[in-house]
């Protein structure tokens, strides 16, 4: 790609959760100003598919039908797990077999009905990865083929939430959604352990419960006085422990960088 093209190149950056769509067009990796939007979404039961049709509907009056899009997915909708390395994930059909005998044993027999991908860790480390029902992600890249568009990428909040903060090096980040909370830790430029779980609105209690209980299972976490926190809620809260320090983030769209999940 020459220099033009990569200072020229635009793509939509959307942000698909159960009550909102949101978006940014970045052009050049950067956010071009006046560009984002929120549209709200009545889904009360949180269901994808009704998200789902919220995008087709948007993406039909639309009035930019060219540009490419890379969208991201609320951690609800993603199952994430750490798994061991096995030689089965260096060949893809394998590596479908491996993931699903590793996602079964944790979500059950559903989970064979999921789509799955693991990030590209060094030989031997263990990998992270995830799960997303395969009828949206089908929903997902045959609204964006039904207008023309290119879907760059499809990948959970959690990679674009990652690699905005990851040139800080922090050893820990919290990710706090509507309705759900993310805990990880990171060495060497990577996620190396994670947490999930449902959360309320008063989230800041049940996230300082939630670093607690974990670090009751790993004891290694009693080493990590600072945790990153990213703010996707809506809901900030008024006092939080002092372990946890938010840094700024205009938007879940906004966090989207180059795709690390395909």
């Amino acid at each position: 790609m020459s220099l033009i093209e990569r200072l020229t190149r635009a793509t939509l950056c959307l942000h698909l959760a159960p009550h909102g769509l949101d978006g940014v067009l970045r052009r050049a990796s950067r956010p071009v100003p006046g560009s984002a939007f929120h549209l709200p979404i009545a889904n009360p039961d949180a269901s994808w598919e009704v998200a789902l049709a919220a995008l087709r509907d948007w993406l039909e009056q639309d009035g930019d039908k060219k540009m490419p899009l890379a969208v991201s997915l609320a951690s609800r909708w993603c199952a994430m797990l750490m798994v061991p390395w096995s030689g089965a994930l260096l060949d893809a059909a394998s590596a479908q077999r491996f993931l699903h005998s590793q996602f079964a044993a944790v979500y059950g027999d559903g989970a064979r009905a999921w789509r799955l991908a693991a990030d590209d860790a060094s030989y031997g480390k263990p990998r992270l990865a995830c799960g997303v029902d395969a009828a949206l992600l089908q929903g997902v890249q045959d609204a964006a083929a039904a207008h023309g568009r290119r879907c760059l990428s499809i990948e959970p909040i959690v990679g674009p939430a990652w690699r905005s903060i990851a040139g800080n090096k922090p050893a820990a980040f919290a990710l706090v959604e509507a309705g759900r909370l993310l805990l990880a830790t990171s060495s060497d430029g990577r996620i190396t352990a994670l947490h999930s779980q449902s959360c309320g609105a008063a989230w800041g209690d049940e996230l300082d419960r939630a670093w607690r209980r974990w670090n009751l299972r790993a004891p290694q976490l009693d080493a990590i006085e600072h945790v990153a926190l990213l703010d996707l809620s809506g809901v900030p809260q008024d006092a939080l422990p002092a372990r946890f320090q938010p840094l700024p983030v205009a938007g879940a769209a906004h966090l989207m960088r180059e795709a690390a999940w395909a």
